[in-house]
C-alpha cells in the first residue's frame, strides 16, 4: 500500500519597507534584518484534528469472512424466506460474521489499516418482502432491535472481542449507525404508498387542528398522520427499545422520492421513517447509541442517510454523543456523516451546523473518478480543495474528511474504470485504478479501502452488485465478475 503523506505548511515572509528622511544624527547601531525562519518552522504541520490520520477499511460482516457456520441462519429455522440465508443468491445472507473478522484482523492491519468500519451489526428484520419479492437484510440497514447484535453476525461477546483485539493491534473500530429509519413494520390502512405532502396533508394535533412541525411540535397521535398507520402484530416485528413501536413517532407520509420535502419525511425504500423533529425521538436515539459508547469501546460512528434527517436533529444528537463519550474517557470520539452530494456547500453544513466531525467526501470521489478514469481536468480537483475552508469549525477541519473512491452503496472504483473504458486492456484499467488510489492516499483526509478493492474486485454496478464475498462464492452474478 502507498504510504501516508506528509503535509507541509507554506510560510510567506513579507518584508515591510518604510521610506524615512535621513536622521539628523546617525543611529548608534544599525538593526539588521530578522533571522529567517528555521527549517523546523517551515516544515511545521498545520493544525489538524485528532482524527485526521486514519486509514479506514470498510467491510460488511456478511460478505467478509465466515468464521462460524453455526450462525449462518441466525438461529432461525425454515427456508430462506424465514432465515434470510441463501449463499447462492446475492439478495440473501452469505454467512459472513464477526468471528470471521476477528480471524482476519492481521490481514486487515497488514493493509495499513488504522480503523475498521463495520456496516451495521444491529439486529435486523431477516427478510423484507417488497413488490412480492423477498430480500434479506444482510446489509444491516433494516433494524428491529437497536440493543443487540444480529444473530447472523454473532453475539455481543463476539463484538467485544473484536474491538478488544483490534485495539490491541493498534486499530480503532467504527460502527455504521442509523437514526433516520427502522425496519419496515408499519403498513398503511389505505394500501397506498405515494408520498403525501405537508401542504395537502398537514399533521393534525390531538384536537384536530393542522400544524407545521417545522415551526414547532404539538401533542399528536397516530390519528393525525397523513396515512393511517397499522403496526405489525407479528412478535418477530416487535422493535426494541419499546418506544419505537409507537406509530405516532413516525412521519407516515409514504415513500420518499428523494427530492424536496420527501427527502426528509418520506419512507426510505419503504422503511419506517422516524419523526426526528420530535424531541422524544432525538432523546431516544441519544440513549440508544449512548449504550454502545458505554458498553463497548467503540471509537466512533458513521451515520447513515444524514441528508434524510433534519439538521436540528444532528446538532442535538452529535453534541450529546460527543459529551457522553468524553465523560466516558473518549474525548476524540469521531462522528462522520453520509451526505450524498458532490457539492461541498451541501455536505459541509453537516459539520458546521450539524456538529458532526466530518462527512464522507463525495465531492472528492466525483473529482477523483473524473480525473483518473475519465481524463477530466485537474481544475476539478483544485475546486474540491478550494472548498476546504467550508469544513472548519472549533473542533475540526477538512483534514478529517473521509475520502473514498467507491463503496458498498454506489459501487467500486474498479467498476467505474471498467465502465468508463469499455474494451480497455487490463494494464490500462490497472493504471487508472492505481492513479485514483494515489490521488486518495496523497490527498488530505482519512482514506477508505472498501473490502475487495485491494483484491481488484469490480462488479456490475452499485448496491448488491458491489457486495461480493471475500470468501468463495456460490452466486453466479459474482462468479462471472472480472
Amino acid at each position: 500500500m502507498v504510504g501516508r503523506p506528509r503535509h507541509h505548511a507554506s510560510v510567506l515572509a513579507v518584508a515591510l519597507c518604510t521610506a524615512v528622511l535621513p536622521p539628523l544624527t546617525p543611529p548608534a547601531t544599525a538593526a539588521g534584518p530578522p533571522p529567517p525562519p528555521t527549517d523546523a518552522a517551515l516544515a511545521h504541520q498545520p493544525a489538524r484534528p485528532a482524527a485526521s490520520r486514519e486509514q479506514f477499511y470498510l467491510l460488511l460482516p456478511d460478505r467478509f469472512a465466515n468464521g462460524d457456520t453455526g450462525n449462518d441462519r441466525g438461529g432461525l429455522t425454515g427456508d430462506r424466506t424465514a432465515t434470510g440465508y441463501d449463499p447462492t443468491d446475492e439478495d440473501f445472507f452469505q454467512g459472513g460474521d464477526l468471528r470471521g473478522v476477528i480471524d482476519h484482523l492481521d490481514y486487515i492491519k497488514g493493509l495499513g489499516t488504522t480503523a475498521v468500519w463495520l456496516a451495521p451489526v444491529f439486529k435486523n428484520k431477516p427478510v423484507t418482502v417488497r413488490d412480492g419479492k423477498p430480500t434479506a437484510n444482510y446489509h444491516g440497514y433494516a433494524i428491529t432491535d437497536f440493543t443487540r447484535v444480529d444473530p447472523h453476525f454473532g453475539t455481543e461477546a463476539d463484538l467485544s472481542e473484536l474491538i478488544d483485539k483490534a485495539h490491541a493491534k493498534g486499530m480503532k473500530v467504527f460502527f455504521d449507525v442509523i437514526t433516520n429509519h427502522t425496519a419496515d413494520t408499519i403498513d398503511y390502512a389505505e394500501k397506498r404508498y405515494g408520498y403525501r405532502s405537508k401542504g395537502a396533508y398537514p399533521y393534525l394535533d390531538t384536537e384536530g387542528r393542522p400544524f407545521d412541525d417545522s415551526t414547532g411540535m404539538r401533542p399528536t397521535d397516530a390519528d393525525g398522520a397523513p396515512y393511517t398507520p397499522q403496526v405489525s402484530t407479528d412478535p418477530r416485528d416487535r422493535k426494541v427499545p419499546d418506544w419505537l413501536n409507537d406509530p405516532s413517532l413516525y412521519h407516515n407520509r409514504g415513500n420518499s422520492t428523494f427530492a424536496g420535502e420527501s427527502a426528509l419525511d418520506g419512507d426510505f425504500m419503504g422503511m419506517d421513517d422516524l419523526w426526528t423533529e420530535r424531541p422524544e425521538v432525538v432523546r431516544g436515539m441519544e440513549r440508544i447509541y449512548e449504550k454502545w459508547v458505554r458498553d463497548f469501546g467503540v471509537d466512533g460512528f458513521r451515520v447513515d442517510t444524514a441528508k434524510n434527517v433534519d439538521m436540528a436533529f444532528w446538532t442535538q444528537w452529535a453534541t450529546a454523543l460527543d459529551r457522553y463519550a468524553a465523560r466516558h474517557g473518549r474525548r476524540n470520539f469521531f462522528l462522520f456523516a453520509e451526505a450524498f452530494s458532490a457539492d461541498a456547500s451541501i455536505t459541509a453544513p453537516y459539520v458546521t451546523q450539524g456538529r458532526l466531525d466530518a462527512t464522507l467526501d463525495f465531492p472528492f470521489q466525483a473529482a477523483a473518478r473524473n480525473f483518473a478514469s475519465r481524463g477530466g481536468p485537474a481544475d476539478d480537483l483544485a475546486h474540491v480543495f478550494a472548498q476546504d475552508y467550508r469544513y472548519t469549525t472549533d473542533k475540526t477541519n477538512a483534514y478529517s474528511e473521509v475520502t473514498f473512491l467507491g463503496s458498498h452503496d454506489m459501487g467500486r472504483i474498479g467498476a467505474f474504470v471498467t465502465q468508463d473504458h469499455p474494451g480497455a486492456d487490463d494494464a490500462e484499467l490497472l493504471r487508472r485504478d492505481r492513479l485514483a488510489h494515489e490521488l486518495m492516499f496523497f490527498s488530505r483526509g482519512d482514506p477508505v479501502i472498501y473490502s475487495g478493492d485491494e483484491q481488484g474486485f469490480t462488479g456490475a454496478g452499485g448496491d448488491k452488485d458491489a457486495r461480493q464475498t471475500m470468501f468463495a462464492s456460490r452466486v453466479p452474478d459474482y462468479l462471472d465478475d472480472d
